[in-house]
């Protein structure tokens, strides 16, 4: 476990963000504290983590700043082998050590005296959305859940994945089988597309994809150059990108090495000064592993207040199959926004999710308060 000396402290708000880092397995998870030092005593904590190959620069900020705001502590972290955490090889998104990520931030933040280990929420979007599910489930001590566009019923996806590209989805596959097999003899991971188009073996190809996922991104991140000279050639794939990301030069001398492991040609990219390194891929293997995943299942296996924030035109991971998983249950709040996967995270529906968010919180965090008084 380490803390760092430095602080960074936000222009609207009495509240410091530290770099931090907690031991998961074998390696190290990044991660941004957010605390309010005018506050004494513990205080609500709430575990921020991301979803599909995702790292936190990608707007986990935005929300953790309103959190932090409300005079409650915030982790935001990164998965292993992902972003600024440890874990080799690069942009392998295992499901089960996702989850040992969260029970590892779970130990840690416990440790922290500035936190009330009676009040702590756990909060993740999209497929961290399925994962706080399923960590509630098997820890009681929770206070409260959120999950935002939470990723909870594999079939359903993949039924939604077919109808954007079925010839795509083979390819997905295909190399999702030749990846696994490699992985038995070391070999590298095939890396295929987060977002892309229906014809990309993308793992999320919904109409908003590109444009969507792009948009977390902060104004001025970098794509590479490998990459840069490609959407050269295919200027309508370019076009879907948000006007966040800009082009590198493409006689600029040879790539740097990125910590998001080797230049992948579905896009790796650099913050404005070289603050964060992502990568829009993951290894091929996850494609066998993401049908069978039903994390909504996990709803009906505990009763701790749990916020679903579900946005009705998702194709990524749809609505239908996440109301279908929470009807008839007392414990679980179902709040609907009329837009696609990726809006919520930005705009008027984030500005929308957030409040409901902190309401919800509030109250669990009060609720909680005065039961353990």
């Amino acid at each position: 476990m380490e803390i760092s000396g430095s602080a960074h402290r936000r222009e609207d708000a009495a509240v410091q963000r530290r770099e931090v880092s907690f031991p998961s397995g074998r390696d190290e998870c990044a991660a941004w504290l957010y605390t309010a030092p005018d506050l004494n005593g513990p205080r609500p904590m709430v575990i921020m983590g991301h979803g599909l190959g995702a790292v936190r620069e990608m707007r986990l900020d935005a929300y953790a700043e309103r959190f932090a705001a409300a005079g409650w502590s915030v982790l935001v972290f990164d998965y292993r082998h992902l972003g600024a955490s440890g874990g080799a090889p690069r942009q392998i998104l295992d499901i089960g050590r996702q989850r040992a990520d969260w029970y590892a931030a779970l130990a840690f933040v416990r440790t922290l005296p500035e936190v009330d280990v009676n009040r702590i929420a756990l909060w993740g979007s999209s497929f961290g959305g399925g994962h706080v599910l399923q960590v509630a489930s098997e820890d009681p001590r929770i206070a409260a859940v959120v999950a935002q566009c939470p990723f909870t019923d594999g079939p359903a996806s993949l039924r939604s994945r077919i109808r954007t590209g079925p010839l795509s989805v083979v390819a997905l596959t295909v190399a999702g089988i030749v990846d696994t097999v490699g992985s038995w003899f070391g070999a590298k991971p095939i890396l295929l597309p987060m977002a892309g188009t229906s014809w990309m073996p993308a793992f999320v190809a919904s109409p908003d994809a590109l444009a969507g996922a792009s948009a977390l991104l902060p104004a001025g991140t970098r794509l590479s150059r490998r990459t840069s000279a490609l959407l050269t050639r295919l200027p309508s794939v370019r076009a879907q990108l948000s006007k966040n990301i800009e082009l590198t030069e493409i006689d600029g001398g040879e790539e740097p090495v990125t910590g998001a492991g080797r230049d992948s040609i579905w896009g790796v990219l650099r913050g404005p000064k070289g603050e964060f390194e992502a990568a829009n891929a993951l290894a091929a293997r996850l494609a066998l592993r993401l049908p069978v995943d039903r994390p909504g299942r996990a709803l009906a296996r505990f009763n701790i207040p749990t916020l679903l924030c579900v946005c009705d035109n998702d194709a990524a991971a749809p609505a239908k199959a996440t109301k279908r998983h929470a009807r008839g249950l007392a414990h679980v709040q179902v709040q609907a926004y009329p837009c696609d996967h990726f809006d919520i995270y930005v705009g008027e529906y984030f500005d929308r999710a957030v409040c409901d968010q902190l309401s919800f919180l509030t109250k669990q965090f009060d609720d909680t308060a005065h039961a353990t008084a």
